[in-house]
């Protein structure tokens, strides 16, 4: 979906454009991030507290692996590339949010899952602007009200619920990404070009 605050006739990298083609806009990683959300769901009606709040701050590190695999799987290849790094390191935002995790843990654990989410949320505003894809955009707006909602207006008791909400609508979104990412930039009267070489 084409950013609107974005011209139509952008002018794109020919290996911003590969990235994007070859990735299929990231919506595989989408995938992946969904199974943790809806595994910590079931998990609420398995394991204790003490157990399932491990899983919900270290769980996380599943999704890269997860990622990979489904990689795999679809048989995507990729060549190397910068931006393949500078997802990297938006991903990282999650790891550096760990102590923040930890603090939430010791002042009130009900908020651990709400927190995730935000943070969650907004590591993919880069995906945004990488892929050119304005679901992305959508998804971080609709992580942070729904972690705020339940910070604020729904009972604790209900809290687990996020898992069930925030996996469903990243497995949405990511299955559609990677279905229009087929024909990169939709909505775009795009022109590729080559990378400029600086001396």
């Amino acid at each position: 979906m084409r950013i609107p605050f974005v011209p139509k006739n952008v002018m794109v990298q020919g290996d911003r454009f590969d990235f994007i083609q070859q990735y299929r806009g990231g919506g595989f990683m989408l995938i992946a991030g969904s199974i943790y959300w809806l595994l910590a769901f079931a998990l609420t009606y398995v394991l204790n507290e003490t157990i399932l709040i491990k899983f919900y701050i270290g769980g996380g590190l599943l999704v890269p692996f997860l990622g990979i695999l489904f990689y795999k799987l679809m048989k995507m290849k990729a060549n190397p590339s910068q931006y393949s790094s500078l997802v990297g390191f938006a991903s990282a935002i999650t790891g550096c949010c760990f102590p923040v995790l930890l603090l939430v843990n010791e002042l009130d654990s009900t908020k651990i899952l709400p927190i995730i989410c935000i943070i969650n949320a907004t590591h993919l505003i880069i995906l945004c602007w990488i892929h050119l894809e304005y679901l992305y955009f959508i998804m971080v707006m609709m992580g942070v009200c729904l972690g705020m909602s339940f910070i604020y207006s729904i009972p604790s008791e209900y809290v687990h619920f996020i898992c069930l909400i925030w996996g469903l609508i990243s497995l949405i979104f990511g299955v559609i990404i990677h279905i229009n990412s087929k024909i990169p930039l939709k909505g775009y009267d795009y022109q590729i070009i080559d990378k400029v070489n600086s001396i």
